[in-house]
């Protein structure tokens, strides 16, 4: 069958890393074997099933050792929204019964966080959402004080998919695991961050984090769409989403995707191996790109935290501009970029820059740059020139 594929322009400049990379080589690589010479299935007994599991089990101990966690803490899933839904949904699963369940999450999280947590509202589940601050960062001490006798879950995100800021992870994990020994109450108290956008530029390991749950999403770290992980540490109590066969612990039943999760155990091995060097490098073009916005394009705003910050993320508001229109018009003069979540698209505003105060103008005008690998400063000053002359205000003569 002949594919027609849609063309694009030779020349182009591609700034929406945050929503998808492409896949790595080295990735491709691991993963080519198993499209069709290794394709057998993981639960089958025979030679080409074991062959199938073995490479299962490889790619779980690779992210394992990746993250300092017990082999069995790992569990795969379709990619980060089906991780978080397992985590949230799953937990409230796992624990309701007798009296109601309280959990704590914040205002700026993914949507894949926030709407869960509403479906649990709608059940009976009382729930906390922590404001950020006004640059985007959440305050240990304001979840310290959401906390409950009946809280059951925290859900902070580690790296904004959409302002790209950076919360205190480790220290909310110490705050809810003290609290945890404290209070006089049967329950469980469990910590968990969506780290989809974190791997490439933050360490992930768990004893850094402290964390109980932690979400990982194949597509944001050069990896394969359709592949993410559930770090569940162990002894950590989390019922199926689903029914099934007794894949992944019995927890998330489904033939497991060999070559996906084969190229996923390769991608985030990578990026923690790598991320010091990247981050470095990234940071100094994020910071050139904000210093050259800011100087070249009128009335701009930068929202979330200077410092506070993943490496690769500048989003930004210019009052007065549709960023849905600046977005169209910027992928008229091939650059693409975003106006925040690719998970939020429909939407005429961003809930995350609307979140920190800034109000509908902002809300509605953001765009969000997210730098890549191959991204350069010749780049950047292209995209800045393009952006400084679309919004330029028009003369009245």
């Amino acid at each position: 069958m002949d594919i027609n594929f849609f063309s694009l322009p030779k020349r182009r400049i591609y700034l929406d890393y945050a929503s998808a990379t492409p896949v790595d080589v080295r990735v491709r690589d691991v993963m080519e074997p198993y499209f069709s010479r290794s394709f057998g299935n993981a639960g089958s007994i025979h030679a080409e099933g074991v062959q199938a599991r073995d490479a299962l089990e490889g790619a779980r101990k690779c992210i394992a050792r990746t993250l300092g966690a017990r082999i069995s803490d790992i569990m795969f899933t379709s990619g980060g929204t089906e991780a978080n839904n397992l985590a949230i949904l799953g937990v409230a699963r796992a624990l309701e019964g007798p009296g109601p369940l309280h959990m704590v999450t914040t205002t700026i999280e993914h949507p894949s966080i926030l709407n869960c947590f509403k479906r649990l509202e709608e059940n009976g589940v009382s729930v906390t959402y922590v404001p950020a601050s006004e640059s985007g960062v959440v305050s240990p001490h304001d979840i310290e004080k959401a906390l409950t006798p009946r809280t059951v879950l925290v859900s902070v995100m580690y790296a904004n998919n959409e302002i790209g800021t950076v919360q205190p992870i480790s220290r909310i994990s110490k705050i809810v695991h003290c609290f945890k020994e404290k209070r006089d109450a049967e329950l469980p108290l469990y910590m968990h961050t969506d780290a989809s956008q974190a791997p490439l530029y933050l360490d992930c390991s768990v004893q850094k984090l402290q964390v109980d749950l932690m979400t990982f999403d194949a597509q944001k770290i050069y990896g394969p769409k359709g592949v993410g992980a559930l770090y569940k540490k162990h002894g950590v109590v989390v019922s199926p989403l689903f029914e099934g066969g007794g894949q992944e612990y019995g927890i998330r039943p489904g033939t497991e995707n060999i070559p996906l999760i084969v190229g996923f155990a390769e991608a985030l091995s990578n990026a923690q191996k790598e991320y010091k060097e990247l981050s470095e490098k990234t940071a100094k073009l994020r910071d050139y790109f904000i210093r050259s916005l800011i100087e070249n394009v009128p009335s701009i705003v930068v929202n979330g935290d200077a410092d506070a910050r993943i490496a690769n993320n500048i989003n930004v508001s210019i009052p007065g501009h549709d960023a849905e229109f600046l977005v169209i018009s910027l992928d008229a003069d091939g650059i693409a970029c975003g106006t925040g979540s690719a998970c939020t698209r429909g939407k005429d505003s961003s809930y995350v820059v609307e979140a920190l105060g800034g109000g509908e103008a902002f809300a509605k005008s953001s765009l969000r740059f997210s730098l890549g690998k191959k991204t350069t400063e010749g780049d950047i000053d292209r995209v800045v020139s393009v952006l400084r002359a679309r919004t330029r205000p028009k003369s009245n003569i």
